[in-house]
């Protein structure tokens, strides 16, 4: 009879401990999520990517904020068990890096490096947008400029990097640019111009150029 007792009674703390554990899972699953939309939002944002899903997920101080805080209520309530010191590592060491990647979000805020400077759409064209973007530099170093054209409208609209221009860059100095009709830009750079074929289907094609 007491050994029928005694396994009751750890059966009754093996279901108390996954009953503790349980609101903690779905923090942790919850944090995955805010995760997941930033990662969307960060491959959104490089060159052809949709230029309004990156803006409204590639939000590191948002998205991951909200991860790390939720990993930090589920440790906070992750039940005293023997599995509670493996958890608490893990969560530690995911919520370290989100903080980390918090901290640059914050600082890229403050202190932005990228100024949009000239935005024109082509002629006749108001779905092909150029954007000719400053890069803030430190000082005594040379500032850069990336040229970049935005294609389509509303949520299919993209944009591509045609080129970065600077001091120490394949291009050399940028020395402007123009569209030469709906679907061609030139720009002018210290070893020449280069052309490039603006389409609706693939990137902008640099077609003639040093």
């Amino acid at each position: 009879m007491t050994v029928v007792q005694g396994t009751g009674r750890a059966g009754v703390g093996r279901l108390r401990d996954r009953r503790g554990w349980r609101p903690v899972r779905l923090l942790v699953g919850a944090a995955v999520l805010p995760v997941a939309a930033y990662a969307v939002g960060a491959w959104s944002a490089r060159s052809g990517g949709r230029v309004r899903v990156a803006a409204l997920l590639d939000r590191p101080v948002l998205l991951l904020g909200a991860a790390a805080l939720l990993l930090v209520a589920a440790l906070l309530l992750a039940p005293p068990t023997r599995g509670r010191t493996a958890f608490a590592g893990a969560a530690v060491l995911v919520g370290g890096v989100l903080a980390l990647r918090v901290l640059v979000g914050v600082l890229d805020v403050a202190l932005p490096d990228r100024t949009t400077v000239r935005v024109e759409a082509a002629p006749g064209r108001s779905d092909r947008v150029l954007l000719v973007v400053r890069h803030s530099a430190a000082p005594g170093t040379d500032v850069h400029w990336s040229v970049e054209v935005e294609t389509g409208r509303g949520w299919s609209a993209r944009r591509w990097l045609l080129d970065v221009f600077g001091n120490g860059t394949a291009g050399g100095p940028y020395g402007g640019c123009h569209w030469q009709d709906g679907g061609r830009l030139v720009v002018r750079a210290a070893d020449g111009d280069h052309v490039y074929a603006v389409t609706d289907g693939a990137g902008p094609v640099r077609i003639s150029g040093p």
